[in-house]
């Protein structure tokens, strides 16, 4: 971390520098430009509009790999510098807490990452260059971005990672909050036979049960299920025998879902008083989903539950930095 006087002495210099461009550039060519400034202060660290310009430097390779004129890279890197540069904000806070605790990347730690990534992409260190190159960036680059990763990834690990614990009672309670996620289901492939009740009679209402009634007797005596529904069924799936296609048992009547209850494929419930009125039903197949216990769902659960943690951890650890920290934007 620069000390106070390292960063008056550095600022001093850029102001300079400004001063002695400008007096230089006095009655020369206009196209002359300011080399550097100044675009923000981090604590006693300073970001410069070259180190804006080179984070921008990947983005506009890919935008111009892409087809974009000029005019138009220049306007989405304008739309996006804001964003970019409170990226560097936030890394550079992280860097200076990797610098006062000691941690360091070593260039052998790099150098084994890149052999693994290379490894993992079966790519050869000048594919891999001719790669980056379409991004905008050379291998010396990539090395310098990679270590500040991983030296990022360091202090992470040391401030938020470390200091989360996922307890077997938070498990349990995401377990039990998301059952109807993890615990099994019954499907029903189901026909049936509608009667209708039009009237509110008492009479009416028991006739038409009665009437069901007999149909529940012929089906035990072994008449055939489709047959009757084509026959006697007022529903609108009485032509295709009463077929009504799969149905998630839970997602049945209560009523409905009772009569169900311990019944197996080829079997009829007795009858069924329901909201459109008297109804029987026959099972053509059911199809059981296996579930997922509470042991077997442990590892998922534990590390969704890290995942968030992690999220809202490193949130809270970075607002109480910048809380702590002097950052000023240079506009």
């Amino acid at each position: 971390m620069l000390k106070p006087m390292d960063q008056i002495r550095r600022i001093l210099a850029v102001v300079i520098l400004t001063g002695l461009l400008s007096a230089l550039f006095v009655g020369g060519p206009v196209h002359a430009e300011l080399v550097d400034r100044i675009v923000a202060v981090v604590n006693d660290d300073i970001i410069l509009q070259s180190d804006l310009e080179k984070a921008m430097a990947p983005m506009r390779a890919r935008l111009k790999q892409q087809g974009y004129s000029d005019a138009r890279v220049d306007l989405v890197l304008h739309s996006e510098r804001d964003a970019i540069l409170e990226q560097m904000i936030t890394d550079t806070l992280t860097d200076q807490q990797a610098r006062r605790h000691g941690i360091t990347v070593s260039d052998a730690e790099v150098d084994e990452t890149i052999a693994r990534i290379r490894q993992m992409n079966n790519v050869s260190e000048e594919d891999m260059t001719r790669m980056l190159q379409l991004e905008g960036m050379t291998y010396e680059m990539y090395r310098d971005h990679l270590k500040e990763q991983l030296l990022r990834s360091r202090i992470v690990n040391r401030e938020v990672k470390s200091r989360i614990v996922i307890t077997d009672e938070a498990v349990r309670a995401y377990y039990e909050a998301n059952r109807d996620r993890y615990a099994g289901q019954t499907e029903y492939h189901l026909r049936h036979i509608l009667m209708r009740v039009t009237s509110p009679s008492p009479t009416e209402r028991e006739q038409v049960r009665q009437e069901m009634a007999r149909l529940h007797e012929r089906l035990q005596q072994g008449e055939a299920f489709e047959r009757l529904a084509r026959r006697y069924s007022q529903a609108a799936t009485a032509r295709e025998g009463g077929d009504l296609g799969l149905y998630a048992g839970r997602l049945l009547a209560e009523p409905v879902r009772e009569a169900l209850q311990g019944l197996q494929a080829g079997q009829f419930t007795p009858v069924v008083e329901t909201e459109q009125g008297y109804q029987l039903f026959y099972i053509e197949e059911v199809v059981h989903s296996g579930g997922r216990d509470l042991e077997e769902m442990k590892p998922e659960i534990q590390e969704k539950l890290y995942a968030e943690q992690v999220d809202e951890r490193f949130d809270a650890w970075l607002a109480a930095l910048r809380r702590r920290a002097h950052i000023q934007v240079v506009q």
